[in-house]
């Protein structure tokens, strides 16, 4: 047996030693806890010194992650007894009040409020139902909501906690909202690799169940017309908390809107067109525009020559048959075979001299697949032009004096880019930016023809 025990002396490594167990909390922990608030608050004369005693109490015994929930308990402890009520909001006061600034209550306000927040969510607590009332409330808006009042009903002044606690709720729930929706792909369906539980959710934010719980403690069923209202500084309270809350939701909304906006304006950057692309893309588009001229006058000259061609070929027939009758008829002295030689001579003036083949290096040449080699090498960069680049693009053109020729071809010939240049929709101009940048280019180029005619006088 000894020898068995060092043997396992020997495998153990040093300082692998196994950590005791911990000790179980009694039963009645929260208790305790809400007992010795009770006492201290009792005992001490200065009321700083008895918070600051209290809030090390907390952070002594309720710190840790697994007893976060024992604040709770302790909590509903003293709001059970009418006497001890106002401790629950001192508690709270304990542990936000002056103590903004140390981490260490910073930390345990975020671990309680989160557990409120999921035990919320999760209906951990059976729903409350308030008396001579057929509305049901959160079993932590309740608990929130009469801490809140014990705040009012000890200092007005301890609003400043009421907001400070609240406004974290609403972050908390609202930064859980935000994450929910991010988890979802546009057809609404889960993409999260973690399976949500199955069991009931809340339909009521937290921050929405405390005001409306408050409001709800703060109406009281008059018997005259002239009975005051006892809890009209709860009305108030509630009041003053939707203030509360259209600010906090209305600063997120404008921080998220500019998160958004910056997040949209560096995709915008990072799709824009870089300084070196656009200056790369200057010659091309001055071949470009060549290329498209000479392409539009393709057809006309194409016209002018064929007509020519088809002229001479029917010109040619015509003297053959006219000859062929005048040796057939024997009219002007000529005879019957000369007429024939002479018909032979022209249709074959017609077949081979008229042909297309003949007259090739009459036509024009086409220059379409060359045009669109040049368009494609500048669709990707126009693609990427935002509205002040593409202005910024075509007034450098514009007032360039070697397109002083191509100018009116200008308008035309950007909207046959835009045109044919595949995949539109990824382009960052919009339809009706291009329009105002026609019609800009438009007056630029009216502009500078306007300037330039007493030159060219």
């Amino acid at each position: 047996m000894a020898q068995q025990a060092q043997n396992r002396q020997q495998q153990t490594p040093p300082g692998a030693q196994q950590a005791a167990p911990t000790k179980p909390l009694p039963a009645d922990f929260a208790k305790r806890i809400a007992t010795k608030v009770v006492f201290t608050n009792e005992r001490e004369r200065d009321a700083h010194k008895a918070m600051e005693q209290i809030g090390d109490t907390f952070l002594r015994n309720l710190a840790a992650p697994e007893r976060i929930r024992y604040f709770l308990e302790m909590i509903d402890v003293l709001l059970d007894d009418e006497e001890t009520v106002r401790f629950a909001g001192l508690s709270w006061v304990a542990i936000t009040l002056e103590n903004t600034e140390n981490t260490r209550y910073v930390k345990f306000l975020e671990d309680v409020l989160d557990a409120m927040v999921e035990d919320h969510l999760n209906i951990v607590k059976p729903m409350f139902q308030m008396e001579y009332k057929r509305k049901h409330f959160s079993a932590y808006a309740r608990i929130l909501g009469d801490v809140f009042i014990s705040m009012m009903a000890l200092n007005n002044e301890l609003y400043e906690v009421i907001s400070q606690v609240y406004s974290m709720i609403i972050r908390k729930e609202m930064a859980l909202e935000n994450q929910r929706t991010q988890s979802r792909d546009p057809s609404g369906r889960r993409i999260s690799m973690q399976r949500e539980s199955e069991g009931p959710k809340a339909g009521k934010k937290l921050f929405d169940d405390v005001v409306d719980y408050i409001h709800a403690r703060g109406e009281v069923r008059s018997d005259t017309l002239n009975q005051q209202n006892p809890n009209e500084f709860i009305l108030i309270l509630a009041d003053r908390m939707r203030g509360t809350r259209r600010y906090v939701i209305q600063d997120l909304l404008n921080r998220q809107a500019a998160d958004r906006r910056k997040e949209a304006e560096k995709e915008l950057s990072e799709k824009l067109a870089g300084a070196e692309e656009i200056m790369m893309a200057r010659d091309n588009f001055k071949q470009a525009v060549n290329l498209f001229w000479t392409e539009k006058r393709y057809n006309f000259k194409y016209i002018s020559v064929e007509k020519v061609r088809v002229t001479s070929q029917v010109l040619a027939v015509i003297i053959g048959i006219f000859h062929f009758l005048a040796g057939y008829l024997g009219l002007y002295g000529m005879l019957w075979w000369e007429g024939i030689i002479i018909a032979g001579g022209m249709y074959l003036y017609a077949r081979f001299m008229g042909s297309r083949q003949a007259f090739k290096r009459f036509f024009p040449d086409d220059v379409s697949k060359e045009l669109e080699v040049v368009v494609g090498s500048i669709t990707p960069t126009f693609r990427k032009m935002s509205k002040e680049q593409l202005d910024a693009f075509l007034i450098r053109q514009v007032k360039d004096q070697t397109n002083f020729l191509l100018l009116p071809m200008f308008p035309e010939f950007l909207k046959y880019v835009f045109l044919v240049m595949p995949d539109r929709k990824s382009r960052i101009i919009k339809i009706d930016e291009l329009s105002d940048v026609v019609q800009n280019m438009e007056l630029d180029i009216a502009r500078v023809e306007r300037s330039s005619q007493p030159r060219q006088a």
